[in-house]
């Protein structure tokens, strides 16, 4: 497994994060 995350799963990982702040 890996132990870090790739720049793209990080920036999906927070927009999803500010998808669910603003609900």
């Amino acid at each position: 497994s890996k132990k870090y995350l790739s720049l793209t799963e990080r920036s999906q990982i927070a927009h999803n994060l500010k998808l669910s702040e603003v609900q």
